[in-house]
């Protein structure tokens, strides 16, 4: 083989596993509470909000609060930046950071909120964007 083929094939191996490294770093897991704690790097994690234990700190704009997950374990979380302002109706929230000294330290906040009309047709009313079979033509 010539030494140009050689080179060219361990060049490109070479981009390749560098380029599969980074994007391998570069994902962050959904992980357990418990997992969250131990490890040392970041990760996600997913709880309810727990209503009753929730702090807006203005001065220094850090929101504290505590999510739970599906097992019932509690976890606080401090969270730097503005208070999303639907953060109030949040069913449930994913936290992106890490856990530092029992606290996950979030950096990145993504709100699931309740649909708007689910629970209307509790109250009596018709969902606007919910169609019978009738009126889909079936």
């Amino acid at each position: 083989m010539n030494k140009r083929y050689i080179v060219g094939i361990a060049v490109i191996v070479l981009c390749g596993v560098i380029g599969f490294t980074a994007f391998k770093d570069s994902l962050t897991p959904y992980v357990g509470f418990a997992e969250a704690k131990e490890l040392n790097r970041s990760c996600q994690v997913m709880g309810e909000v727990d209503k009753d234990n929730v702090k807006y700190d203005m001065k220094n704009g850090i929101l504290h609060f505590s999510i739970v997950d599906e097992e019932g374990h509690l976890l606080p979380v401090s969270y730097k930046g503005v208070k999303p302002g639907n953060f109030d109706q949040a069913k449930s929230v994913v936290c992106g950071g890490q856990v530092v000294d029992g606290t996950f330290e979030a950096d990145r906040l993504l709100v699931k909120c309740p649909s708007k009309y689910q629970g209307m047709e509790e109250e009596g009313e018709e969902n606007p964007h919910e169609t019978t079979p009738s009126e889909a033509g079936v």
